[in-house]
């Protein structure tokens, strides 16, 4: 159902950069992103070798719908990355700000008895939420697996 859409609007963004209406920096910039991503594509595949291919061989079927929603991926988060004018902070003082505002108000009580007294439960919500997200990822970071610990079962006691 999404597919249709999907490709319906990006043949019409298609004709738009290709129109001759269009401005010719805008014409630059997806030149040289095509560029970009071209040669992005060839060192994947030189890097990737036998082994990119066996695995594309082992998906079947299912490598084209596969390729296909993983591009389709890739284009909405690029663009919600240039809607929004995301960047990751450039100096450490950024990084240090944004921990210190967090941190204080996370040990704040007066900001959690006032989001609570004010029936404001989303920001106490979201903020468990942010909470209980930087633990796991820590978790993770800290058992170097997605998953969980590796356990080895004791060797069965001989009777």
């Amino acid at each position: 159902m999404l597919r249709p859409q999907i490709t319906n609007a990006a043949r019409v963004a298609g004709r738009r950069a290709n129109s001759t209406q269009a401005n010719p920096q805008v014409q630059k910039a997806v030149q040289q992103a095509s560029q970009l991503y071209n040669q992005g594509a060839q060192t994947v595949k030189r890097v990737a070798g036998p082994v990119g291919d066996r695995v594309g061989s082992l998906l079947g079927a299912y490598r084209a719908p596969l390729t296909y929603n993983w591009n389709v991926f890739t284009s909405l988060v690029r663009q919600v990355y240039k809607a929004e004018k995301l960047a990751p902070p450039t100096h450490l003082s950024q990084w240090a700000t944004a921990y210190a505002n967090i941190w204080a108000r996370a040990s704040s009580p007066a900001w959690w008895r006032s989001a609570l007294e004010s029936g404001e439960w989303a920001k106490v919500a979201i903020a468990a939420v942010e909470a209980y997200g930087i633990f796991k990822i820590g978790e993770i970071i800290g058992r170097r697996h997605l998953v969980g610990y590796k356990i080895k079962e004791p060797a069965a006691a001989a009777h």
